[in-house]
């Protein structure tokens, strides 16, 4: 089956080059592509492979990817056959060559993700596991993509994606007809439409080829050459954004190589540095700059860093990107341009504001935190075993959740080609068999229900809200939990916000709530029921929090209404929360009256605060 070709894909100017400079050098390190589905990111990426020496793979990585598929282990079919320990490379080596593609790379387990970024870098997969060492070549593109509603990448993983990009979806009507007619077009016949552009793909592949070339002919191994001037430039520019390390330094001295190579150039200009450093800085800068380079686009400070080094002394090569560069210079003549108006074609310029960093129309909050852990288990009591494993020789203890079938062929392998003469009798001996633990670090979903009647103002409870939840996901990155969001007000309640780990997307959310009408607590109390049920399907741990102050309105039996559906919760049997947010001289106490029906804990407003301050919220909750 044919591919829908790359150049026939409209728009998408900025993910098309950072997937052509990663084909051109793949030790950019990779693409993360940010988006809403339905946007061309599995399409180019899929494509991609095409544009590639022939016969180069195109390998996608599963959601439930184990670290035994990914990065290879014992060839189980080879040791049972003839008895001899081999090993098979996984993903990593099925992608030599070709693509590797992670759609919602930010759903993948950490130390996965780490796989893939460590093979992406190095080119290569050393196994080192289950009586087995081997080394695979594994040179690909890395291209992950993610819906950053679902929750953000911690930023050690985010910063070793060498480019980011945001791909949205086409807006004007012209072109956005274009691309419907020429899916419409390809679905109907694919041979004809693809053959269509075929002389495009190969000017293209051409370009590539000759780019990759260039690699082994230029010092440094870059694909042209870089002046010390220049060199100086992309230094300062890192450091102007606040990226941390060296890495952004060695991509965007790669990937200004790589674009300067694919339009045909054997030197590096000031205009490849523009070009691509939005797409290495945007999700790497970690502070606003010195005060002159705010509001300024890269190119601005590009040639402020020019103006200081030639006031030095420093030699300036002219700039060639003074009237020759075209309104799309970035991409090579045989790529589609992005149509006009489009966030493509003014999101080069990279910009600092008093509102964080607005990178192609985006703004991206950078002050997320997050700490990865290897520590086995501290999940919820029952978590569902999805993942590490511990594995204990000899002795078979009865403890064990399950049979290591390769720790056990491996030892009964070893253990008769050691063995002086031919074994006789079973090929697996008792001595053999080892047992696999597997314990999981699963988070729960903790689902917020937010009473927003008007006995207390908005602001104050919205403002509560998010310092519970922020402070919930402070740990988000180690803890594996996600936060959803129930409003109650105005008469009904419903979801706000499904379950992320993403702290900004929720307080952006609150922050849009009003307030007013009657508040039916009975719906939220059975809506987060409801949603609680719903991920106790899919195997989540669901853990629900109701602030509220009790007060039940809407009818004259909105309180029993209330207090029966507490009750109705209470027989779901969900663990809960209910934080009172009372504040009266004399209190009522039907909250605690809802808190007792539901069964659930109940947290005063005193000592929510008292809680937080000392950093033992999440004790408090979950023991």
């Amino acid at each position: 089956m044919r591919e829908f070709p790359f150049v026939a894909v409209v728009g998408q100017d900025q993910l098309k080059m950072s997937l052509l400079l990663n084909a051109i050098d793949p030790r950019i390190g990779g693409v993360l592509i940010r988006g809403d589905k339905g946007s061309g990111k599995s399409t180019l990426a899929r494509a991609l492979a095409d544009l590639l020496p022939d016969g180069a793979p195109f390998i996608e990585v599963p959601a439930g990817a184990t670290e035994d598929r990914v990065k290879g282990s014992v060839d189980l079919a080879q040791m049972v056959s003839d008895g001899t320990v081999a090993s098979t490379g996984g993903l990593l080596a099925e992608a030599n060559g070709g693509v590797l593609y992670v759609d919602e790379v930010n759903l993948l387990a950490d130390h996965i993700v780490d796989l893939l970024l460590d093979a992406a870098a190095s080119g290569v997969n050393r196994i080192e596991r289950d009586g087995v060492s081997a080394v695979f070549p594994a040179k690909f593109v890395l291209i992950g993509s993610m819906n950053p509603e679902e929750g953000e990448l911690r930023p050690q993983l985010l910063d070793r994606f060498g480019l980011s990009v945001q791909s949205d979806g086409i807006v004007d009507p012209e072109y956005r007809s274009l691309a419907l007619f020429r899916r419409l077009e390809f679905d109907s016949d694919p041979d004809s439409f693809c053959n269509s552009f075929d002389a495009e793909k190969e000017g293209i592949k051409q370009r590539l080829s000759a780019a990759r070339s260039a690699n082994l002919n230029h010092s440094l191994g870059l694909s042209a050459h870089i002046s010390k001037e220049l060199f100086k430039v992309i230094t300062q520019l890192c450091i102007s954004y606040g990226a941390q390390g060296l890495r952004a330094d060695l991509t965007m001295a790669r990937s200004a190589a790589a674009h300067a190579s694919l339009d045909g150039r054997s030197d590096v200009e000031a205009r490849d540095i523009e070009a691509v450093a939005p797409l290495v800085l945007s999700h790497r800068a970690r502070k606003d700059p010195l005060q002159e380079y705010e509001s300024r686009s890269v190119s601005e400070v590009i040639e402020k860093i020019q103006r200081m080094g030639h006031e030095e002394g420093d030699e300036v090569p002219a700039s060639k990107s003074e009237g020759s560069r075209s309104d799309n210079g970035d991409l090579p003549p045989d790529v589609p341009r992005a149509p006009k108006g489009q966030s493509e074609s003014a999101g080069s310029a990279l910009t600092f504001g008093n509102g964080g960093v607005q990178i192609m129309g985006a703004v991206t909050n950078l002050g997320a935190k997050g700490v990865y852990s290897e520590r086995v288990g501290g999940g919820p009591k029952g978590a569902t075993p999805i993942g590490y494993r511990k594995s204990v020789e000899g002795v078979v203890d009865r403890r064990g959740v399950g049979l290591n079938v390769v720790g056990t062929l491996t030892s009964a392998v070893t253990r008769r080609s050691s063995e002086a003469e031919v074994a006789t009798g079973t090929f697996v001996d008792a001595q053999d068999i080892v047992m696999s633990e597997k314990i999981a670090r699963q988070g729960r979903t903790i689902l917020v229900g937010l009473d927003l009647s008007g006995s207390i103002g908005m602001n104050s409870r919205t403002e509560l809200a998010s310092t519970v939840i922020e402070s919930l996901l402070l740990d988000a990155y180690q803890t594996r939990d996600r936060v959803g969001v129930i409003v109650i007000a105005e008469g009904t309640a419903r979801l706000l916000q499904k379950p992320t780990r993403s702290v900004e997307i929720i307080r952006a959310k609150l922050a849009t709530l009003v307030t007013g009408g009657v508040t039916p607590l009975a719906k939220g109390i059975d809506l987060l029921a409801l949603q609680a049920k719903e991920c106790r399907f899919k195997g989540e741990h669901p853990f629900c929090i109701l602030i509220t102050d009790g007060r039940a309105t809407g009818g004259e039996f909105a309180f029993q209404e209330a207090i029966q559906a507490a009750e109705n919760f209470s027989s779901e049997e969900i663990q809960s929360c209910l934080i009172d947010i009372e504040d009266s001289q004399v209190p009522i106490g039907l909250a605690g009256k809802i808190a007792k029906a539901m069964g659930s804990q109940i947290i005063s407003n005193t000592a929510l605060f008292e809680l937080i301050g000392r950093s033992q919220l999440r004790d408090a909750l979950f023991g």
